[in-house]
């Protein structure tokens, strides 16, 4: 299995990264602003079928990961083509405490090469705003897959 957590700064004295990068952290402490966070995403996001909670079991079950950066919080998962084996690190949520700031996109540096060295073969994220769609493909993504859905 493939080690979500990837790798993180060395803190230094004060406690602090020398470098700018998320961190690793506790659900279980993080959960009254990370709750809320996710819950305006699944406001946003209707088609969502998860709840909050559902996202907390993933955590703790160790199937997700926690980052907390300055701006908000990213929570990173992977998932395994069926056919090939290939591990696929997928950003799956993301929030910010303003508007207009995004830590996957912020931090994707991050993230990507350190799901590289640990044996992803790819990076993924999903999203229905336009606007980060059209953010995404001018910065070297592809689109992969566009999913339509109608109520029957």
């Amino acid at each position: 299995m493939v080690d979500l957590a990837l790798k993180q700064g060395t803190e230094n004295a004060a406690g602090a990264l020398p470098t700018e990068e998320p961190l690793v952290g506790d659900i279980r402490q993080e959960w009254a602003w990370v709750k809320s966070g996710i819950d305006e995403i699944l406001a946003e996001q209707p088609q969502l079928t998860f709840r909050a909670e559902d996202v907390y079991a993933e955590v703790v079950m160790g199937k997700a990961v926690l980052w907390v950066a300055p701006e908000g919080f990213v929570i990173t998962s992977h998932e395994q083509d069926q056919f090939n084996g290939d591990m696929t690190f997928l950003l799956w949520l993301a929030w910010a405490k303003k508007r207009r700031q995004n830590c996957a996109i912020k931090y994707y540096d991050f993230f990507a090469q350190n799901a590289k060295e640990a044996g992803y073969k790819k990076i993924e994220t999903r999203t229905p705003i336009q606007a980060l769609e059209d953010y995404l493909l001018a910065e070297g993504w592809d689109k992969d897959t566009v999913v339509y859905t109608r109520e029957l």
